[in-house]
């Protein structure tokens, strides 16, 4: 217990010791919870260099003073093949910030596609994984709405190559502030249809069975297991539904969304970008050069009607705009 005390004392004046350089934190909005508790954290940035080993240190503290501690590190190290690949790309540090609503990701400073949610969205997202049997959902329910009252900055830097610039972290408020910038261009395809299960789970799509489709030549068509048929039956999820718009994917169960991954047509490339640098020889990569950064304009919704259990009284389905 005294030794734990102490580890827990080392790591909390470390990660505090970032505030001594002024650093501002990205306070998430609101302390007080649905409860009327106050709970609500942010901290500086924190950065984590990992050499070229694969060993990351905070500050000082490395695996090593850790292992003399006590602490197990074995799950702290990043496999030396990783990193090579990354020093190799140009990949110099990978960025995480919670503010509350979002998880923000950078690649060398540059925003990602990331997540977005609301306290609904998220509560509904652990009521679902609760009903699929998910490990620990009952103790992830009762932490994960907790990110949304966390103002956190992760940084994972790794070694530059010789003669290569240093890129500068982000600015503090970048990810807080960053805005995205949905396409007002025509869609560039259009692709929306329903399918729906029977009560044996096989897939129809406009009155053709599973059995008409494979009579036309459609093969490898799967349909749902009478396990997950009991799961969703049992949980009344009755339809799911998978949006993409100018702003973002978006999915719904019975009509109500989930968290949602934000891009546009910049975040996108950007993605792009470090896909090509991290798999230059990638045998999908010029595919995907091609299309990732023309996803936002895409127009597809897909909804996915389930076999209704039995006394269930039908939730109306209808696709979003």
């Amino acid at each position: 217990m005294k030794r734990s005390f102490w580890v827990l004392f080392l790591l909390l004046t470390v990660i505090l010791s970032g505030c001594g350089g002024g650093q501002a934190v990205q306070a998430p909005a609101g302390a007080v919870t649905a409860g009327g508790e106050v709970f609500q954290i942010a901290l500086p940035r924190i950065v984590v260099d990992v050499d070229a080993e694969g060993n990351p240190s905070l500050l000082g503290i490395n695996p090593a003073l850790l292992k003399a501690l006590g602490i197990d590190t074995s799950g702290f190290q990043v496999p030396k093949a990783t990193v090579a690949m990354l020093t190799k790309a140009g990949i110099q540090h990978f960025e995480i910030v919670s503010i509350g609503d979002r998880l923000v990701l950078f690649a060398n400073s540059k925003p990602l596609p990331h997540l977005s949610w609301s306290e609904d969205s998220l509560n509904r997202t652990l009521d679902l994984a609760a009903k699929f049997d998910v490990q620990n959902a009952a103790t992830l329910s009762k932490l994960l709405p907790m990110v949304t009252r966390l103002g956190l900055d992760v940084v994972l830097r790794f070694p530059r190559q010789s003669g290569a610039a240093e890129i500068p972290l982000t600015e503090t408020g970048v990810a807080k502030n960053l805005t995205v910038s949905p396409s007002k261009d025509p869609a560039s395809a259009i692709i929306k249809f329903e399918v729906k299960f029977d009560g044996n789970g096989l897939p129809g799509i406009m009155g053709l069975s599973a059995k008409d489709l494979q009579a036309m030549g459609v093969t490898g068509v799967s349909g749902l297991s009478p396990d997950m048929i009991q799961k969703l039956q049992k949980g009344n999820l009755q339809f799911m539904e998978l949006r993409t718009k100018p702003d973002g994917t978006y999915i719904y169960v019975n009509g109500e969304p989930l968290p949602k991954l934000i891009w546009d047509s910049q975040l996108l490339a950007n993605l792009v970008e470090v896909y090509a640098k991290v798999s230059p020889e990638a045998p999908m990569l010029p595919l995907i050069q091609s299309l990732v950064p023309y996803m936002d304009r895409a127009d597809v919704g897909i909804l996915l009607h389930f076999p209704l259990a039995a006394g269930a009284a039908p939730i109306p389905a209808k696709m979003h705009d």
